[in-house]
Formats: structure tokens, C-alpha cells, sequence
């Protein structure tokens, strides 16, 4: 399989095999993040964690790097000292930070489902009531991640543990598709 562009030239070759490998992998580590989703909160927090101390290193690589103003530069830095701060404090109390995490997915599901509906009624295009269910459906999944709190805690684990699982069975798909169209072309 190949993938192509749209005037039907091989952008990147891929081999089918690796993409059900790959998807294979993904779903596994989904359902065991779904068998454990309080350790996958806990792993998923760390990580987050990390990506902020590693974002702040290249933040204050940048503030001294970058030909902008004394100002800017101060700001970037404190800024990347920031991130630094906060990522180590998420590292080492990854309980705590879960909770956080959690009411920050909670209130950022229901914003993006308000959002997603005033959106989508005022423009009104094509497919706007799918558009206005999926809003509803964050509104109302934000607010159970709210009102379950502590309990809740875990979403974050479940979440990313559905999310792997439904990208490896959508890589397998994908896999099998391209399997498909190799024997076509043949």
C-alpha cells in the first residue's frame, strides 16, 4: 500500500503489516489502560508532567536564543520556569495532580460543548446538528466527570485508554484497507 496525494502519486510507501502491527499494539495498551485505568491516570499524569518540564527546558532555550526584546525574553523565560515548576509538581505528586487534571478536563468538556453549540447554531452549515449533539454529549460528559469528583478521577485513564483503543482498531482497519488495495493494484 501506498499512500497517495490527490493527484494519485505515492507520497509514502507503507507496508500493511506495519500498520495492523502498530494497531494491534495500540489496542492492547488500550485495554489494559481500560483493565487499569487507575494506573493509566497516574502514568498518563507523569507523562503530562514530564511534557511540561521538557516544554519549560525549550522555553528557556528560547528566551535565550531568540532575537526579540529584553522583555519578551524575561517573560519567555519566566514563562519556561513556569512550565518547569509545574511539570516537576505534577511528576512528584501524581495523585494530586490527577485531581487537578481531572476538574481541568471536566470544565475544558464543558466549555468545548458550549462552545461547539453556539458555534455550530450560529453558522448553521452542513451536518450543524451532528455539530450540536457532540456538544451536548461534551456538556453532559463534563459535567459527570464534575459531579462523580473524586471518583472520577480515573476519566483521565479511561479516556486515554478508549482513545488507544479505538486508534489501534482504526490502524488495523487501515492496515487490512491498504492490504486490500495492494492486492487490487496487483
Amino acid at each position: 500500500m501506498a499512500l497517495v496525494d490527490d493527484r494519485g502519486a505515492d507520497v509514502l510507501p507503507v507496508n500493511w503489516k506495519w500498520l495492523v502491527g502498530i494497531g494491534v499494539v495500540l489496542a492492547i495498551l488500550g485495554l489494559v489502560a481500560l483493565w487499569n485505568a487507575v494506573d493509566a491516570t497516574l502514568v498518563t499524569t507523569v507523562i503530562v508532567g514530564w511534557v511540561l518540564v521538557a516544554a519549560g527546558a525549550m522555553q528557556l532555550v528560547g528566551a535565550f536564543t531568540g532575537g526579540t526584546s529584553t522583555g519578551w525574553r524575561i517573560l519567555q523565560g519566566l514563562l519556561g520556569v513556569l512550565y518547569i515548576i509545574v511539570g516537576f509538581n505534577i511528576v512528584f505528586d501524581p495523585l494530586a495532580s490527577a485531581l487537578a487534571l481531572t476538574v481541568a478536563v471536566a470544565l475544558m468538556l464543558v466549555i468545548d460543548g458550549v462552545m461547539r453549540i453556539i458555534s455550530s447554531v450560529m453558522d448553521r452549515g452542513e451536518g450543524w446538528g451532528w455539530s450540536v449533539g457532540l456538544g451536548a454529549i461534551n456538556i453532559l460528559l463534563g459535567l459527570w466527570v464534575w459531579t462523580n469528583f473524586p471518583l472520577s478521577g480515573i476519566a483521565i485513564g479511561f479516556f486515554v485508554g478508549l482513545q488507544l483503543l479505538f486508534i489501534g482498531m482504526l490502524w488495523i482497519v487501515t492496515g487490512f484497507a491498504g492490504r486490500s488495495a495492494e492486492r487490487a493494484t496487483v
